[in-house]
């Protein structure tokens, strides 16, 4: 029990707060998960993203296609950076599946009231911004390389990504109040 400024007896709930923290919790440890397999996925199975990655940056089906993008073709690099890019790539998975794995211990801490809020949000941020930080990367940079006329659907699963990130902000910076007994 705690007492306010007014004298006011009140329970300190600042860990489950409204009830928020377990969600958080969840959505935070589920994109861990989430993209911690997509790393595992990565270096197990590189040689087909090395694959799909050099057809990216070498940009080879416009070249093969005289409708589409043909004023694009002047940005395409060879298909051997494609497995420096795949580590580049893993790598950052690595580090923000770190984060997520982060955030998530400190939300779960915060729920069994032995976490602070504060910190537990900040890591929340730092995580969620990282993955935000994957998915705009791989907007950008397949934008870059037209990836959007041969490869939509890996695309809108990149825009997913960014939503999915972006949601799960704003419900780790929702309030965690005290309520009154």
């Amino acid at each position: 029990m705690t007492t306010d400024t007014k004298g006011h007896r009140s329970r300190d709930t600042t860990g489950l707060g409204t009830g928020l923290v377990l969600p958080q919790a969840l959505v935070l440890g589920g994109m861990a998960a989430w993209l911690t397999l997509i790393m595992i996925n990565n270096i197990t199975d590189s040689g087909t993203n090395i694959h799909l990655i050099g057809q990216v940056l070498s940009m080879e089906a416009m070249a093969d296609n005289p409708n589409q993008g043909q004023g694009l073709l002047g940005r395409a690099l060879s298909a051997d950076l494609a497995a420096p890019a795949l580590y580049g790539v893993i790598g950052y998975q690595a580090v923000a599946s770190a984060l997520l794995w982060w955030a998530t211990v400190a939300h779960l801490r915060l729920a069994f009231g032995r976490g602070d809020g504060t910190r537990a949000t900040l890591f929340g941020n730092l995580a969620l911004s990282a993955l935000a930080g994957l998915a705009l990367m791989f907007l950008v940079g397949g934008l870059w390389f037209g990836y959007w006329i041969t490869f939509g659907p890996v695309q809108q699963v990149h825009f997913t990504l960014l939503l999915v990130a972006v949601g799960g902000l704003v419900l780790v910076n929702l309030p965690r109040g005290r309520t009154t007994a």
